[in-house]
């Protein structure tokens, strides 16, 4: 063999070998599935007398498009729409939201350069009106509207945190373990309103959770968070690429897989459960697969006005 032909052969390896590593392997392989107890999730759901939600509203915080590959390993190069969402679960009585979102400087720093103000300024309504404020992470993107808040101490009089959620949002924002209105154990199922419970899922973060929700009507969903951003993370049991991971300092891949292959087990025996994917936009407004929640705001491949 030439000279030439080591060379080339040696390029390609110190390409190929990190792009793949980086960006495609969907190890490890062998994760032992981590089991949903949907039927003990649904008897803590109905433990709690009162009014269960109605409805599901979102609002598009911030958009961008990216390779497929990114956020699911192995995706392919073709773009995809991703989001940071905020959730209201509409509910007589008083609201709960789900994942308040980032400020528009938070979201530059993951990357999100189409923000729109409007959709935030609806969010932050929802959380100075609703009766409690939840979080399936703890990661700025999805919590960093509450920290930089300056209605903050009223804000977290209402909020409900994980124990491991507090200890790390309070290295953001000193005072939130004193200031938070309830910390709660990070590793058992909690019922925290009618139809709506916590349940303990690190990996993605340590204090990732999945949040279920049983609304008035019977429909039931799991809000994934990170630990499934797009509907392939579950479908194809495939996590978010390296790259995607070493950007809020890595996560438990090995427990993420093994969630993912849980959620995938729990919709293929309970398939009237819904995941919803803490990013996947298209998914989210796509009117025959989605979850059939409603928003002010519509996205459509293209930077609107406001993002």
């Amino acid at each position: 063999m030439g000279l030439f032909s080591r060379l080339f052969i040696a390029v390609i390896l110190i390409v190929a070998v990190p792009y793949y590593w980086l960006l495609l392997d969907a190890g490890p392989r062998g994760s032992r599935v981590t089991p949903i107890d949907i039927p003990a999730i649904r008897r803590l759901a109905a433990s709690v007398p009162g009014q269960r939600p109605i409805s599901v509203e979102y609002a598009p915080l911030a958009v961008r498009q990216m390779a497929g590959t990114i956020l699911v390993a192995g995706g392919g190069l073709r773009v995809q729409t991703v989001a940071k969402i905020a959730f209201r679960l509409v509910t007589p009585g008083g609201d709960t939201v789900i994942d308040t979102g980032p400020t528009e400087a938070q979201a530059a720093d993951v990357g999100f350069k189409h923000f729109n103000f409007e959709a935030r300024r609806l969010a932050d309504t929802w959380t100075q009106g609703a009766r409690q404020v939840v979080f399936t992470h703890e990661h700025p993107d999805f919590v960093g509207s509450l920290i930089a808040s300056e209605a903050f101490t009223p804000l977290a009089a209402k909020t409900i945190l994980t124990r491991r959620q507090a200890e790390i949002m309070d290295r953001m924002r000193p005072g939130v373990i004193d200031e938070v209105g309830q910390i709660v154990p990070s590793d058992r199922l909690l019922a925290v309103a009618p139809g709506i419970v916590l349940v303990p899922a690190p990996g993605h973060s340590p204090g990732s959770q999945l949040i279920y929700v049983q609304l008035s009507d019977g429909r039931e969903y799991l809000f994934a968070g990170d630990t499934a951003t797009m509907e392939r993370n579950v479908t194809w049991l495939r996590p978010r690429s390296r790259l995607a991971s070493s950007w809020q300092g890595g996560e438990d891949r090995e427990a993420v897989i093994g969630l993912l292959k849980g959620l995938a087990d729990a919709t293929a025996r309970y398939p009237e459960l819904r995941v919803v994917y803490g990013g996947d936009l298209a998914w989210l407004q796509n009117a025959r697969q989605g979850p059939g929640f409603s928003s002010a705001f519509r996205y459509g491949g293209q930077e609107p006005d406001g993002y």
